[in-house]
């Protein structure tokens, strides 16, 4: 794909969110806003200092877990899901174009599973209500469904007071979302069904499904739960595949227990190629490999830092095949 082809040009992207003089991102301000707010709030100053970058940590069942988690790799998170909306090296640009269709208006139903904070669509929509603020893209309404499904409670609750953090900037561009937090145990097919039947209300009368599945890794791979939660994942994106033109987005950070061969993401595709093949459709660099970028971002917190950021991604298009 050229750089002409694309929907969102790099120099169409507004200095708020891309600093191309000195090559680094930077977060949709009202998230940036936000999360700067929310560490004040709960006291959590100190404890985003004392991140590690090479070692974040992976989040958790607890409050302290959620706390240290959410100081210390929400922001990158964010980072990494704004890397695949705006794609400002043309490294994946496919992703990029799928997602500003997805998000141009119009109703749309998002499941985010598991949806940790709620960095993942917080960062989708806060990034197009920027790009609609700059005059890039039309403000064209937008209502949005929102499931958030998580197994941990505090992380839900995080999530939940984000969301609201941002929605006055979300609805003065034309963003309208209303959202739902549940549990979710990607390990539990009564779980996993309460999900789907609520995915399946909510989606009535919208245009899309839009499926984010987001820093997944560390319970999938490392934690070793891939064959204990394929079924659930089976039965999610088959039910997800009920109209055509509904995407699934599965992002994780570029490493090896994700993109090594055997490992996270070579399993997804293996599943599309065989136990997903009538619904789901891998898209891709290629048949066996996932599409990454990389970029520094401008942290939040320590306005001096420029830490790096990796994402590898995928795209799934969820469509009954004949």
């Amino acid at each position: 794909m050229t750089g002409q082809e694309r929907l969102l040009q790099v120099d169409m992207i507004p200095d708020s969110l891309w600093d191309s003089r000195n090559g680094h991102l930077l977060l949709p301000p009202c998230l940036a806003d936000a999360f700067r707010e929310a560490i004040m709030t709960h006291g959590l100053t100190e404890l985003s200092r004392q991140r590690d970058r090479d070692s974040p940590p992976v989040g958790g069942f607890s409050q302290e877990e959620t706390d240290k988690h959410f100081a210390q790799a929400f922001d990158g998170s964010v980072a990494r899901v704004g890397l695949a909306v705006l794609d400002p090296k043309g490294e994946v640009s496919q992703i990029s174009d799928a997602l500003i269709r997805c998000l141009a208006g119009n109703e749309l139903c998002i499941v985010d599973a598991p949806c940790g904070a709620g960095a993942a669509t917080l960062s989708f929509l806060s990034a197009i209500a920027e790009l609609r603020q700059r005059g890039v893209l039309p403000r064209q309404p937008m209502d949005v469904k929102l499931i958030g499904a998580e197994l941990s409670g505090p992380a839900r609750l995080r999530a939940a007071e984000m969301l609201s953090r941002v929605r006055n900037t979300l609805e003065s561009e034309a963003i309208i979302v209303t959202e739902e937090f549940l549990t979710w145990d990607v390990t539990s097919s009564l779980s996993n069904t309460d999900l789907i039947q609520r995915m399946i209300l909510k989606s009535q009368g919208a245009m899309k499904i839009l499926l984010v599945v987001a820093n997944f890794n560390a319970f999938l791979e490392r934690g070793g739960k891939k064959k204990e939660s394929l079924p659930q994942l089976t039965e999610l994106l088959r039910h997800a595949s009920s109209r055509s033109g509904n995407l699934g987005i599965w992002i994780e950070p570029n490493m090896n227990c994700v993109v090594e061969e055997g490992k996270l993401f070579s399993w997804i595709i293996e599943q599309c190629m065989t136990v997903w093949r009538s619904f789901v459709r891998f898209v891709g660099g290629s048949e066996t490999q996932s599409l990454t970028t990389s970029s520094k971002f401008l942290d939040p917190i320590d306005g001096d830092s420029t830490p790096r950021v990796q994402l590898a991604v995928l795209q799934l298009e969820l469509e009954r095949q004949p």
